[in-house]
């Protein structure tokens, strides 16, 4: 009996150290790029063998490289090297627009470069707007590798901020971020004190958790406490507490007047997900959804209707 009852104890005790192993290389992989490979694919791309090597060995996810650049669509762009925090360089490419135009600030997903935006900005151009794209730090050509999934990033929205107001004195000023991007412009909002003239968002997650649990369930795993764990080790990596990730708690202290952006079909950020974004800013936000449309560039999946929604909100600036 004593045999038994210590052989469960050490297969709990090893399940317990096995889990935490597993959760530990997942936020490392998650938020580490390294240098060559292949990115692993959608969790609904992996097969099963595919999957358990995810499981224990975490994503490969190299350094985001840009591929096109706004040359493609015959749209002039000048480059631009802006300090930021540390010692780190943050590469843009500016795309002029009409002069009583807005400028919009750009701000790619996770584990991408601005390279990603360029098919975005084209129409802000088409409407009359000026563009800065910016490449996160670690990514494209900005110094630096890897990512907080938009806590420092944020760091990059203020200080992309900072140089566009002595840049362009006389511009008033439109984030815009997808995904990730736009985690980190509400939490410039919040804890830079970054003071934007309007914010649009797309494809935003409410909280850093949720997003963990909806990845686990795409790969057919329990969320819990996979999800739970994944935060705590990359809690302790990163040194910040990624349990108080939560864009829709930096969407309270928004003022001025945004554009949120979702599709119906995003299997990483719910509707429901993106709507408490929205209910935290109350009357200043205004929500739309998109339907057909899964955890990709709007545009590219609706342009004639993204471009009408983006274009009747910034008639006021």
């Amino acid at each position: 009996m004593k045999f038994f009852s210590k052989l469960l104890v050490v297969t709990v005790l090893g399940s317990v150290v096995a889990i935490n192993i597993v959760a530990f290389m997942q936020a490392r992989a998650m938020t580490r790029f390294v240098e060559g490979g292949e990115r692993t694919a959608r969790p609904e791309q992996l097969g099963l063998m595919d999957k358990l090597g995810v499981v224990v060995a975490g994503v490969n996810v190299p350094r985001p490289r840009n591929g096109n650049t706004p040359a493609q669509f015959a749209l002039p762009f000048t480059t631009h090297r802006i300090p930021a925090n540390d010692g780190a360089v943050l590469d843009a490419w500016h795309i002029a627009g009409k002069d009583n135009r807005p400028l919009i600030l750009m701000f790619h997903g996770y584990a991408v470069s601005k390279s990603t935006l360029v098919s975005t900005a084209r129409v802000f151009h088409a409407l009359g707007a000026s563009a800065l794209l910016v490449d996160f730090y670690g990514s494209g050509d900005s110094s630096g590798s890897g990512t907080t999934i938009g806590v420092k990033e944020a760091d990059d929205v203020a200080a992309v901020v900072n140089y566009a107001k002595r840049a362009w004195p006389d511009r008033r000023l439109v984030l815009y971020g997808m995904s990730m991007g736009g985690a980190a412009v509400l939490r410039a909002v919040a804890a830079n004190g970054v003071q934007p003239d309007g914010v649009i968002i797309e494809a935003v997650f409410d909280s850093l958790l949720n997003t963990g649990r909806n990845r686990f369930r795409a790969m057919g795993l329990p969320s819990w406490p996979l999800a739970e764990l994944l935060l705590f080790w990359g809690s302790v990596q990163k040194r910040f507490n990624f349990f108080a990730h939560n864009p829709a708690d930096y969407a309270r202290a928004v003022r001025c007047p945004t554009l949120i952006l979702h599709g119906d079909k995003d299997a990483r950020v719910s509707a429901a997900e993106a709507g408490r974004i929205a209910e935290s800013m109350g009357a200043r936000a205004k929500f739309v959804l998109f339907a057909g449309v899964p955890h990709t560039p709007i545009v590219a999946a609706t342009p004639g209707k993204w471009r009408e929604t983006v274009g009747e909100f910034l008639v006021q600036f």
